[in-house]
């Protein structure tokens, strides 16, 4: 696990799913996830779920990286411009654009 990354440190709201949901959540991303896409060919992992909507925060592997994307649920492969890149950044960053997110 990235060592900038601590659960506790999420807003509520973030729900951190079994291994089971994580696993379902991480098979949809790379479904919808196209070639072109900014993330493609970046090794993530679903790591958590907004309650309310589609987004998911990705932990990268091989960075100190993390990333917000907002799944479809198309279950297929989207557009270029899909899932919807939300957040892209380190995880100090991604706190401080939490404070300002709207769905907070």
């Amino acid at each position: 696990m990235n060592q900038a990354l601590r659960l506790e440190d999420l807003r509520e709201g973030w729900n951190i799913h079994g291994d089971e949901e994580r696993q379902y959540l991480q098979r949809e991303y790379e479904l919808e996830l196209p070639l072109e896409h900014p993330l493609a060919g970046i090794p993530v992992r679903v790591i958590a779920q907004w309650d309310g909507n589609d987004d998911v925060l990705l932990e990268h592997l091989d960075s100190d990286m993390f990333s917000v994307a907002h799944l479809t649920w198309r279950m297929a492969r989207e557009w270029p411009d899909f899932p919807t890149l939300e957040f892209h950044g380190s995880f100090a960053a991604f706190l401080a654009w939490e404070d300002a997110w709207p769905n907070g």
